[in-house]
């Protein structure tokens, strides 16, 4: 019965994070008067079709992804409402608004969850754990983190990824603002927590102080949290090309379906944070200059502006496709990963 709820509610929400991204394109491509075929939602063959006015909506049987049908999306057309003969800075909102409202959705579960909290965490020290080691360091009531091994720290959340980013780092280097004057501390130690699930990190061993709710502390703080989780997926892909990334942390559709049926037992809370994060997620990622991605798409439109003249389409649609099979088998990869953990 678990297993069954686990696929329901992760089917859902695939699909609800699919929704948000195609329709941030379409919606973008009415607004520019661009010739739309069809909108749809999955992969693979078509399980339901219904002809609308603007154009087709499909629902398909693999809830993976989705797309919307362009006219001149991949080659020349002579329609003048087709994608290609729109101007560059309308083809360029139509790319990145699917992106933008998966980063968008995400903020907004996230004030959501932030309304019913009555504090937020600061990055002031208030008070130390019983034996905690930072202390030793140096670290001091009363102490604000401004940045840990030179990333710079703007939410509590900074905090959390900062020591769980590098877990085979054995102490960090700490600075912090101590009444209006910077301080660096050196070889500042955290102590360390393995989990069966998230593996081994550093964790803090002091509270902070906390900001009491309005209306603006709840904007303010989940803007904050927001950008702090987009910053934290650039880091990690930044560390893959510095060979520092840890691929525990990286999870396919199999291991996102895993947690997001822990999340759904745990409370609406925990699993409206949860697709808060993936969407995220999600929307950052697109933005990444990979082909077939939206920010390869975007990196490509941006060559056209600097040549000033259109690139060749089979060149274009080569370099998508290059770039679908070496994602495709990356999430082979992956998934594969998720399924050997779960044994």
């Amino acid at each position: 019965m678990q297993t069954i709820f686990n696929i329901v509610i992760t089917v859902f929400v695939f699909g609800l994070l699919i929704l948000s991204h195609e329709a941030g394109h379409f919606f973008t491509a009415l607004w520019a008067k661009i010739k739309i075929h069809e909108f749809s939602i999955g992969m693979g063959p078509a399980i339901f079709k219904r002809e609308g006015k603007v154009c087709r909506f499909c629902i398909r049987a693999f809830p993976i992804g989705g797309f919307v049908q362009m006219e001149g999306e991949d080659g020349d057309s002579d329609d003048e409402n087709a994608f290609s003969n729109k101007p560059k800075w309308k083809r360029f909102l139509v790319l990145v608004m699917g992106a933008a409202m998966n980063i968008l959705m995400g903020f907004l579960l996230i004030c959501c969850i932030n309304a019913a909290t009555p504090r937020y965490p600061t990055t002031i020290v208030a008070q130390f754990n019983e034996n905690a080691v930072s202390s030793d360091g140096g670290l001091r009531e009363g102490d604000k983190i401004l940045a840990i091994d030179d990333y710079r720290i703007f939410s509590y959340m900074d905090i959390s990824y900062a020591l769980t980013k590098d877990s085979q780092a054995e102490n960090f280097d700490i600075t912090v603002d101590r009444g209006g004057e910077k301080v660096r501390l050196e070889d500042v130690r955290f102590p360390k927590i393995t989990d069966e699930t998230y593996g081994s990190f550093y964790d803090t061993d002091f509270k902070v102080y906390g900001e009491n709710r309005n209306v603006f502390s709840v904007f303010r703080y989940s803007f904050g949290y927001t950008i702090s989780v987009c910053r934290s997926i650039y880091s990690f892909v930044g560390s893959i090309f510095t060979l520092e990334a840890d691929y525990s942390q990286v999870s396919g559709p199999v291991g996102t379906a895993t947690a997001i049926g822990q999340s759904a037992t745990v409370g609406l809370s925990s699993l409206l944070m949860m697709i808060a994060l993936i969407s995220i997620n999600l929307g950052v990622m697109n933005l990444l200059p990979f082909p077939a991605l939206d920010g390869g798409r975007i990196l490509l439109l941006a060559v056209e502006a600097i040549r000033r003249k259109p690139l060749n389409p089979k060149f274009e649609m080569a370099i998508n496709g290059i770039g679908l099979i070496i994602l495709m088998g990356l999430m082979c990869v992956v998934t594969l990963k998720d399924i050997m953990g779960l044994f």
